[in-house]
């Protein structure tokens, strides 16, 4: 019965994420890249991503977020991700944007830590981070490749063993590019 109960709900599962995300998944941590139609004031710019880190295993996970200092009276959590990008001429990852520290986390008055574990329990989903115009990112062009990466463990420094990243998304923003001007890309 039990054996019949865990083959129905990890099937629904599986289905559900094909169908939303077009790939199955394996037992474990697993992130999505997520995207919206949302335009921030940078010309060219449609859409903002985000990833979405998921448990698909049996058991809850710990996690290591942090609540930045915000005006907001409870901000959202957000974990450790990097953002890199594919490069053609190399074959290989490039990382654009990375978390080899959470400089943000640490009250700049105090010093003190704003870290907190998280348990992610089995079957459900946190959002990483609120969200970033990535196609407005240096070097990011329209229809270039890129994919989030997780961290499990932060410090020292990023552990790339502990990450876990997402499929591969395409950049869909054609944003104007003039020499000099720096958008603001994370909201």
């Amino acid at each position: 019965m039990f054996g019949c109960a865990l083959l129905t709900i990890t099937t629904w599962y599986e289905f559900a994420h094909w169908y939303n995300f077009g790939h199955l998944v394996s037992y474990g941590l697993h992130v999505d890249a997520q995207n919206e139609d949302a335009y921030i004031g940078i010309p060219g710019q449609t859409k903002m991503y985000w990833p979405e880190l998921s448990n698909f295993s049996l058991v809850p996970i710990r996690l290591t977020a942090c609540r930045p200092i915000s005006d907001v009276l409870q901000p959202p959590l957000e974990s450790p991700y990097a953002i890199q990008r594919f490069n053609q001429e190399t074959g290989s990852w490039q990382t654009i944007v990375e978390a080899t520290r959470f400089e943000f986390c640490l009250n700049p008055e105090t010093g003190a830590s704003r870290l907190e574990n998280i348990y992610l329990l089995p079957g459900s989903s946190v959002r990483v981070m609120d969200s970033a115009a990535v196609g407005a990112m240096e070097p990011f062009r329209k229809n270039d490749l890129a994919r989030w990466v997780v961290f499990r463990q932060v410090f020292p420094t990023a552990n790339w063993d502990t990450a876990i990243t997402s499929m591969p998304f395409r950049i869909e923003d054609n944003v104007k590019r003039d020499d000099g001007v720096q958008y603001r890309t994370m909201h």
